[in-house]
């Protein structure tokens, strides 16, 4: 039998759904406030940069060869043992399936052989109640822009478990519409950070123009934004070659469409709803996105950088707020496709 949630509590956190395996352990004191106690990351970039994009055999294999070793070592840093912790949170998704599966089959070992409870934690809760859990102050409702590779979305957040999408993208996300260009530039992978940098050394003027992507439209589309990237790269390097500096303002051009669309579209959710804006998702790392958010929204609230990748500490923060709830499985699927807005029927929580 798992024990009754406690008003202090120890939650292990562990994050396996892409290429960064991430385990830290959180700790909750009697008024539901969250302290990282010690978290670790493991990036697999150099892994997969030969390859241009994550190859999700070799993720899940560097996931499986991780995850023992981060535990031990996030012990380590805190002192801690197994016995001092009260649960256990793990991605079950949206993810890749076999990176899912590792960090899942590892939980469900410590949980059998340790008596924890286990929780399943989207992955994209985590982000969202990143704001939560940096800024105590916040309270829904808000609205949380998630965006990063796989995702982008308007949420309204209605309460623990409890979420509605106001918008999302009907293709590509923001994080792989800045690779896709990235690419296009010739920049390598993971291009998006070297497009953004690229594009904050141009400055803020530039003699291209790219149309504006989707203001029309209800939800996101960046597809149509790729080819029009290709297009104007073929015409430039066609008559200026490989000059940096129109490298650098084809970066700005882009940047600047893809920050424009996330800005117009939320901006005008806040105006319509006038509530909080929680930015997460590895995108919200982005410079430029974070100045316009900042000038344009009364209250916007970014986690730190630290934790605008995907992490452990998210996902022990999520799994400590469930199990105070009353919320535990120790039976369940990974779902490679789990939107966020499915959470309050698969909690059972009431609308």
């Amino acid at each position: 039998m798992f024990s009754i949630p406690k008003m202090r509590m120890r939650i292990l956190g562990i994050e396996s759904s892409c290429d960064e395996t991430g385990v830290a352990i959180v700790e909750f004191n009697d008024r539901g406030e969250a302290t990282v106690l010690g978290e670790v990351l493991a990036s697999q970039v150099v892994l997969h940069e030969r390859y241009g994009g994550v190859v999700p055999e070799l993720a899940s294999r560097e996931h499986m060869r991780n995850v023992p070793l981060l535990l031990d070592e996030v012990l380590s840093k805190t002192g801690l043992s197994l016995e001092d912790v009260d649960a256990i949170g793990v991605t079950a998704g949206p993810g890749l399936k076999g990176c899912l599966l590792i960090g899942v089959t590892f939980a469900q070992g410590l949980s059998v052989a340790h008596n924890l409870p286990l929780l399943p934690v989207n992955h994209i809760e985590g982000h969202i109640l990143s704001g939560e859990m940096h800024d105590t102050t916040l309270r829904p409702p808000y609205l949380a822009l998630v965006v990063s590779g796989g995702h982008t979305e308007i949420i309204l957040v209605e309460g623990l478990g409890r979420y509605t999408c106001l918008c999302r993208t009907r293709d590509d996300a923001a994080g792989e519409a800045f690779d896709k260009s990235a690419n296009l530039l010739d920049l390598g992978y993971p291009g998006g950070a070297k497009l953004a940098a690229l594009a904050d050394s141009a400055g803020r003027s530039t003699r291209f123009v790219l149309p504006k992507v989707a203001r029309e439209m209800h939800d996101f589309s960046f597809s149509g934004l790729k080819t029009a990237v290709l297009l104007l790269v073929k015409k430039y390097r066609a008559e200026c070659g490989s000059d940096p500096m129109i490298i650098q303002e084809l970066a700005w051009c882009i940047q600047d469409s893809i920050v424009d669309a996330l800005v117009h579209k939320t901006r005008k959710e806040i105006n319509d709803r006038k509530l909080p804006l929680v930015v997460c998702g590895g995108v919200s790392a982005n410079r430029e996105l974070r100045r316009r958010l900042n000038e344009s929204c009364p209250r916007v609230i970014f986690p730190p950088l630290h934790h605008c990748v995907d992490n452990g500490a998210m996902i022990a923060y999520v799994a400590g707020r469930h199990y105070k709830a009353g919320r535990s499985a120790s039976s369940f699927d990974v779902l490679s496709r789990w939107p966020v807005e499915e959470l309050a029927s698969f909690y059972g929580v009431a609308s």
